[in-house]
């Protein structure tokens, strides 16, 4: 019963701190930069609790066993509890000023071959993948003839979506591609076993036009597009030596 109240309370304490992270860090719609995709209070929150959640309820788990195995020595059961509360206390106030202070942009940068038209991906998590680079503080996603980059960076940064795309040429040079020209999927994730191997990769991507460029293109629902499972058939043969 005590164990139950344990996760209750965790849960309790957990969406509170979400909340109210999510209210602090919430931009208003006037203050938003064009082209931009800003998560609302909900979407903060969800992503919150998904973080801070497991977090909590170890330490709730912790902190309960300690009082088990000292709370009944009278001589220490005081010391134990002040030491807890300033422990939990500090917890608590550690996770309100990291996720106040952490970035909730994703600063991305995708460099596409000039010409290329068509489905975009970012795979994460691919075992074997080189790791992100970075330039000025953006991740550099190099994306290949085939439309994809992988990564075995174990998930992508959430948040206002701060991507910069470009062309690039043969020399290497880049020219920039319009907000307008880019419609982003969302993410998604791919789960199996092969073997003694569990493969987990989360990926995101985004549609890309040369030509029908506008507000209209960029708030289009293109789910996670047609080429997702075709791709995903290709990163388990090259990487995990299985056949879809």
């Amino acid at each position: 019963m005590r164990f139950l109240k344990i996760i209750f309370s965790t849960a309790i304490l957990s969406s509170i701190i979400s909340l109210i992270v999510s209210l602090i860090t919430y931009i208003p719609v006037s203050k938003r930069e064009p082209n931009v995709y800003y998560f609302s209070v909900w979407e903060s929150f969800f992503f919150l609790m998904i973080y801070i959640t497991p977090i909590l309820l170890m330490l709730s788990i912790t902190a309960y066993i300690f009082y088990l195995l000292f709370g009944k020595i009278t001589r220490f059961s005081h010391i134990i509890n002040v030491f807890l509360s300033i422990v939990m206390a500090a917890f608590i106030t550690s996770i309100a000023i990291f996720f106040m202070n952490k970035t909730t942009e994703t600063n991305d940068i995708y460099l596409i071959s000039e010409g290329f038209e068509g489905d975009v991906y970012a795979f994460y998590n691919v075992k074997g993948a080189p790791m992100v680079e970075t330039e000025d503080g953006y991740e550099v996603h190099v994306i290949n003839e085939k439309g994809y980059f992988v990564t075995s960076e174990l998930d992508m940064d959430y948040g206002t979506v701060t991507d910069q795309y470009f062309y690039v040429d043969e020399k290497g040079n880049r020219t920039p591609i319009s907000h307008k020209c880019i419609s982003p999927f969302g993410t998604g994730g791919f789960s199996t076993s092969a073997g003694d191997v569990d493969i987990d990769f989360r990926y995101t991507g985004f549609r890309l036009t040369k030509d029908k460029c506008s507000d209209e293109f960029m708030t289009e629902n293109h789910g996670l597009g047609e080429n997702a499972e075709k791709i995903i058939g290709e990163i388990l043969q090259e990487y995990y030596g299985v056949e879809q």
